[in-house]
């Protein structure tokens, strides 16, 4: 389990990468716990507060190792198939569960199948707004991971879509 301090970075799924500000005490119903106060990057007006207890199960995790950035990118050469035969909404909610996991692959993989569907049939608004989140997502934390501006990860991950995928159903 991880231990956050004061300054240090975590991601939450669906918001990603944020700076605990603080550990506070909180009322809770009728208990008093202990919670992570953490400012997100892409949008300081969002904090979100997180129990310490169950912050491990919300999904609030380091950052990932610079060790494991190729496993990202190398997630954008499968698509899914399956995505093809459903309808809009239900594939807008299998790609927000998705998104809800808070692992950067399943970012990765989100943005993947995304870019794919565009290509092959369109994107509904509600897709085009949540393919903009998982890039901003994974462009935030890829950034500090590898020491480049965030403009320049966006373009690395458009960039590794020019060339042609394999498909994976």
């Amino acid at each position: 389990m991880n231990q956050f301090q004061p300054d240090d970075l975590a991601v939450y799924p669906n918001y990603g990468v944020g700076k605990v500000v603080s550990v506070e005490s909180r009322m809770m119903g009728n208990s008093e716990v202990s919670c992570y106060v953490v400012n997100i990057l892409s949008d300081s007006s969002k904090v979100v507060i997180v129990p310490v207890d169950s912050a491990e199960q919300m999904g609030l995790r380091t950052l990932i190792g610079a060790d494991e950035v190729q496993n990202v990118y190398s997630c954008f050469k499968y698509k899914n198939l399956d995505l093809l035969k459903m309808n809009w909404n239900r594939r807008y909610r299998t790609l927000q569960d998705k998104m809800k996991t808070g692992k950067i692959t399943d970012v990765a993989m989100v943005i993947s199948d995304l870019m794919f569907l565009k290509k092959r049939k369109g994107l509904s608004y509600g897709e085009e707004r949540l393919l903009t989140d998982a890039e901003d997502i994974l462009a935030t934390e890829l950034s500090i991971i590898e020491k480049l501006p965030k403009e320049e990860v966006v373009n690395k991950i458009h960039n590794s879509f020019k060339k042609e995928p394999k498909a994976n159903s």
